[in-house]
């Protein structure tokens, strides 16, 4: 049986916030808009998920939140699960938290930070190609991922804000 994968970068932070730390940076203007966007892509898709895993960060906390008010999702309530264990974590970490709470039938997003979300596309989908500047999953991307295991995935989409 195939699942659905979606990893979602965390939209643009705002390195200029004044936050005290790197776990507290909010999202820029630029973030606040393209997140709401993506959210949309996802909704009018058909891709929304039954279950999210979420970096704890104010970053990706606060991209979820505007992906999720996006059209479409009005009617749709996932699982959340917000942790800190995902926050800058190692690609064998969050592989581990996703095998590990992977219901066969459930569609599933990961919100999380670079350089773990380009390793984690790369590691179910090799194929996956960067953009221009070399960059695969830039801030606020999806990419959408077909899986019966890491050996057995296809990349059905890499949406990026500048492609919407």
């Amino acid at each position: 049986m195939s699942r659905l994968l979606l990893l979602l970068r965390h939209a643009k932070s705002d390195w200029h916030s004044g936050a005290l730390n790197d776990h507290g940076r909010p999202l820029n203007e630029r973030g606040r808009r393209d997140a709401p966007r993506v959210g949309a892509w996802i909704a009018g898709s058909g891709y929304l998920p039954d279950r999210v895993f979420c970096s704890d960060a104010s970053r990706t906390s606060e991209t979820l939140e505007l992906v999720m008010g996006a059209p479409g999702w009005e009617e749709h309530h996932p699982e959340i699960l917000h942790s800190h264990q995902l926050y800058m974590a190692s690609t064998r970490t969050v592989l581990d938290v996703v095998e590990a709470n992977w219901p066969d039938d459930d569609r599933l997003m990961v919100v999380g930070h670079n350089p773990t979300m380009d390793q984690l596309l790369l590691h179910y989908c090799p194929e996956a190609r960067s953009n221009p500047s070399g960059k695969l999953m830039t801030t606020a991307t999806v990419a959408v991922i077909e899986t019966m295991n890491a050996e057995n995935s296809r990349l059905l989409h890499l949406i990026r804000p500048a492609d919407l």
